[in-house]
């Protein structure tokens, strides 16, 4: 009997382990039990450092080092150089007559929710009333008060200035808003004027696939930055997360697409500079003397102010619509995937003006955008077809998506390589070194 029991015992012990390990691994496959799950956004990610300046770079640096890199970068002490930085108290707000002129929009609720209803308001009034109120202002910089900001002298060149000075932005509440975790289309440059700001930044480049943006069309993604739900967000686990953390007076550069969300306290103010991304741009045309006495946002022109101006619409495409215009080109004729993938190879809109190289990738996500538009799956896009998908939010989810697949593919062959630009700057540093 003993020699039984000692026979059994190691293949017991092996049975047991083999147990342990599997109720390990369904844990571990658990969302659910994840460190992380429903804590705030990042709370438990491997955290990185963010690079540091204390005085804005020269433009030809910035482009350089940090545009075309697509690096983040935090400048300290840089929004200290616009006169809004001491002007702007609730006390000089009201005291302009325009401000009673002047409509903005307030944002009901000071965690973002894109859904709410908008208010409009005269600027005075949202003044007298936004420390009373759950409500935070988000409105292109007033032309009054456009004379207190500079634009950033890394920006002040004029093959910048001419053409990339997309809009501008103010932002302003009594603290406590909390941003959705999203993504923008253009760089950024967000300059601090009064109270605090916490950010946490995720790179597009590295993440995309990690990051579910499940409103495309708003650049968003739907998940509670307070309490993040690893069962609908499994991905958020994996990425590695930059922590920023603005004092008043700071400016942050928010690189091309690379995921954000914020945190305001305090009575907060903070203008946004927003930018045309151009792949590989290195400024030429800049007067040295811009940057010993910047220019202020009044002295420029941004091309979404300007649409605004003439009564010019602004906004992406909205598909849907595009794509019927396909059809209205044939006179409603059906378009079979051999046509549509033609049309598509010389659209100008979606394919970048013609800036790619075709290839197998771009074959297959427009071979998908021709099976979601083919609702019947009968082989061929028509009428019929877009009259059952023309209302479907999923569907324009969907089609925004692969959209967002082929800007992602034209950028990949356009953008510099990464690396070897760093190897680059890098070793241009040590041959300098080197010199001296």
């Amino acid at each position: 009997m003993n020699s039984l029991v000692s026979l059994l015992s190691p293949f017991l012990v092996l049975l047991i382990f083999k147990f342990l390990i599997a109720v390990n691994s369904a844990e571990n496959d658990d969302p659910s039990t994840w460190p992380g799950h429903l804590e705030p956004l990042g709370s438990q990610n491997e955290k990185l450092s963010l690079e540091t300046v204390h005085s804005f770079p020269s433009p030809q640096d910035f482009f350089s080092k940090y545009v075309s890199t697509i690096t983040p970068l935090l400048i300290k002490g840089g929004a200290k150089l616009s006169p809004a930085f001491s002007k702007w108290t609730d006390e000089y707000f009201k005291s302009l007559p325009e401000a009673k002129k002047y409509t903005v929009v307030a944002e009901q609720g000071k965690k973002e929710n894109r859904t709410n209803p908008a208010q409009d308001l005269a600027f005075y009034d949202f003044v007298d009333t936004y420390k009373k109120k759950d409500i935070y202002m988000v409105h292109g910089v007033l032309p009054f008060l456009q004379k207190d900001v500079i634009l950033p002298p890394s920006l002040q060149c004029e093959d910048i200035t001419d053409n990339m000075l997309v809009d501008t932005v103010m932002w302003f509440s009594s603290g406590g808003t909390k941003s959705v975790l999203h993504n923008d289309d253009v760089d950024n440059i967000n300059c601090l004027f009064s109270g605090t700001k916490e950010l946490v930044f995720i790179d597009y480049k590295k993440y995309n696939k990690k990051v579910k943006i499940d409103h495309p069309s708003g650049g968003y993604s739907g998940v509670d930055v307070d309490r993040v739900d690893f069962t609908k967000y499994p991905g958020l686990r994996d990425v590695q997360v930059y922590h920023v953390a603005m004092e008043p007076g700071d400016c942050l550069f928010i690189p091309y697409k690379w995921f954000h969300q914020v945190r305001s306290y305090d009575r907060n103010i903070a203008v946004n500079v927003w930018f045309t991304h151009k792949p590989g741009f290195e400024p030429q045309k800049c007067d040295p003397a811009l940057n010993k006495e910047p220019e202020t946002l009044d002295k420029f022109k941004f091309s979404v102010l300007e649409a605004q101006a003439k009564g010019e619409e602004q906004g992406p495409v909205d598909l849907m619509e595009y794509f019927a215009g396909f059809l209205k080109e044939l006179d409603d004729e059906e378009m079979t995937l051999e046509m549509f993938v033609q049309r598509m190879k010389n659209d100008e809109v979606l394919m970048g003006n013609g800036k790619y190289k075709w290839n197998e990738k771009f074959s297959n996500v427009i071979q998908n955008m021709f099976g979601v538009l083919d609702s019947n799956k009968d082989g061929v896009f028509s009428s019929s077809d877009m009259e059952k998908i023309v209302n479907d939010k999923e569907v324009v989810d969907e089609l925004e998506n692969l959209s967002a697949e082929i800007e992602d593919l034209i950028e990949d062959q356009n953008e510099p390589n990464l690396a070897n630009d760093k190897d680059k700057l890098t070793d241009q540093t040590n041959e300098k070194r080197e010199e001296l």
